[in-house]
């Protein structure tokens, strides 16, 4: 194993990069989350002397030929998460340019096309409907893949990934042997997700428990106590009319998936694109989320967490997790569900609290005592090629991701270029040159994997390889940092039911699923903040029923019964 010498907690993703996701990001829409995780594969990079000013440090893997004469045009989506340190733009990011520089030899001449991740899906629902689609797009949603399959808006890449991917094959097979296709052929590449261990997973403040000698919460009423307490007895000093008990932005951004395990729902079933699991299967039926006695229970919940002031009261409007964001900051909140790991919480946290310790928490139990996790499958985002582009085009893409798809290239594209932002010691440790310039320069958006997007992080360490990398890294709390990375592993480790695979296409739900998750989401805000929430929860069933939501669940039946599906 490659070690880290460094004082910097980023630093360790160059080889450890244990939490990488989702997340994507972020929001998956089968209940498994998207890549998008902090303390995950962080890294930067740049073009050579001139991107950075590193005063002439050429990376180690630079291009080795010249271009050719003839070049292909192409333009790949990034996700842009307005995380920018001052004075950087995605689009110029140093790492950006480094990749760009580096497939001039492959005849491709690249362009990045940035999109705000809270409005992927829209944007590419409108740039496939226009025709103006970047050549190379992604998305988690298997609906999404199928509907654009089923109308011809995407390559059918069977014979390009045979002629130009051999790379591709060679380090994603177990994606490709899980994901990608419709009715037989394939149009989307999946991305490898290397630990499939991440997703959302609930986190609290450790050391708010240890002042209040109380224990990690095992129930949601076990939880509503210990918030009350957050509240109540302001453990953390920061004054009672600032505490925020649980950090919650704007539904679509809140991930409920853990919340709706704690009531019973199973990540195992298929969703409808809300942030929580899919559903249930009773009676031999499936039942979407929203349409289950469980649901309304878990809505009441939040309505009282609420009215009791322990979830924010602006929540509705943290639609870019700002807020959320400004409290894990400030030291001022004492539990969240995201897709972090704790460490990265942690490292957030400790600017505003020196002491603060975020430590994941084992899912909650369900009136039956079922433990629910949504861990991710060996597969990722579905990267697909919009049918618009041009054969030379599509052939450039595939080339491209199997250019990605090289170690050595997943590597620098998640972590920094050798020489620039790290050096490896005569001792093979890898040793940050300037945690600073790293921060600047990449970890804002190589942390996330935007631009790696081939492969989803790295495979897991062990205790015993954490805490080398941990002690080599001179990490303020390696004991912590052991621990707290392991917890979150064994959360999805020991509780992530068996993934299920659907691969026919449910042409109402890639119809109707974007105007259905629009319509719950927003009514989701409203149950939480009405008077009456029974009221407020008939009315969205009433509406979710007049969009097909009944039709959407026998879809799904239909799905699940012609694989032989039983819980």
């Amino acid at each position: 194993m490659v070690k880290f010498k460094t004082g910097a907690a980023f630093g360790l993703a160059l080889i450890l990069a244990f939490a990488m996701l989702l997340a994507a990001c972020s929001n998956g829409n089968n209940g498994n989350g998207g890549a998008s995780g902090n303390g995950g594969t962080n890294g930067s990079g740049n073009g050579g002397a001139a991107a950075a000013g590193d005063g002439g440090t050429q990376p180690a893997n630079e291009p080795k030929e010249e271009a050719p004469a003839k070049t292909a045009k192409l333009r790949v989506m990034i996700y842009d998460r307005g995380n920018a340190p001052e004075g950087m733009k995605l689009t110029e990011a140093p790492l950006l340019k480094w990749a760009q520089e580096q497939v001039k030899p492959l005849g491709i001449d690249l362009e990045y096309v940035a999109v705000p991740r809270a409005e992927a899906e829209d944007k590419l629902n409108v740039w496939l409907a226009s025709g103006q689609a970047p050549d190379i797009i992604f998305t988690y949603d298997t609906n999404t893949l199928f509907k654009y399959a089923e109308q011809g808006g995407i390559w059918q890449l069977d014979d390009l990934l045979a002629e130009y991917g051999p790379q591709i094959q060679k380090n994603n097979q177990k994606a490709l042997d899980e994901a990608g296709t419709y009715e037989g052929k394939r149009f989307a590449i999946p991305a490898l997700r290397a630990n499939p261990h991440v997703g959302p997973a609930m986190k609290i403040r450790q050391d708010w428990l240890d002042k209040l000698g109380m224990q990690a919460p095992t129930t949601p009423d076990e939880l509503y106590a210990v918030l009350k307490a957050f509240k109540e007895k302001d453990p953390g000093g920061v004054g009672k009319d600032k505490v925020v008990p649980f950090a919650f932005p704007a539904i679509g951004k809140a991930f409920m998936y853990a919340m709706s395990g704690a009531f019973g729902i199973n990540p195992q079933l298929m969703g409808n694109g809300t942030d929580m699991f899919g559903g249930v299967w009773k009676d031999g039926k499936f039942v979407s989320n929203i349409a289950t006695p469980n649901a309304l229970e878990m809505f009441k919940f939040l309505n009282k967490l609420y009215k009791e002031g322990l979830i924010p009261k602006e929540f509705g409007t943290d639609v870019n997790n700002q807020q959320f964001n400004q409290y894990v900051a400030q030291g001022v909140t004492g539990f969240v569900e995201n897709n972090d790991s704790g460490w990265g919480l942690t490292d957030s946290t400790r600017k505003a609290v020196p002491d603060a310790r975020w430590m994941p928490i084992d899912p909650l139990k369900s009136a039956d005592g079922k433990q629910y996790a949504g861990g991710a499958p060996d597969y990722g985002m579905f990267i697909m090629i919009p049918k618009a582009s041009k054969e030379e085009q599509a052939i450039a893409a595939v080339k491209y991701l199997n250019w990605m798809a090289d170690p050595a290239n997943i590597v620098t594209l998640q972590s920094g270029i050798e020489g620039v932002h790290y050096k490896v010691n005569a001792d093979g440790t890898r040793e940050v040159i300037d945690p600073e310039k790293n921060a600047k320069e990449v970890d804002w958006y190589a942390g996330p994997g935007d631009l790696e997007i081939i492969q989803q992080g790295q495979p897991m360490s062990t205790p015993e390889q954490l805490k080398v990398a941990g002690t080599n890294a001179k990490l303020f709390d390696v004991d912590y940092y052991v621990n707290v990375t392991t917890k979150y592993d064994s959360v999805f480790a020991n509780y992530t039911p068996p993934a299920v695979i659907l691969t026919d296409p449910r042409p109402f739900a890639q119809k109707n699923q974007e105007t259905i998750k629009k319509f719950l989401n927003e009514s989701m805000t409203k149950i939480i903040v009405a008077d009456d929430p029974e009221k407020e929860y008939d009315t969205m069933i009433a509406g979710w029923k007049k969009l097909g939501g009944e039709q959407y669940d026998q879809e799904l039946t239909d799905a699940y019964a012609k694989i032989g599906y039983t819980p």
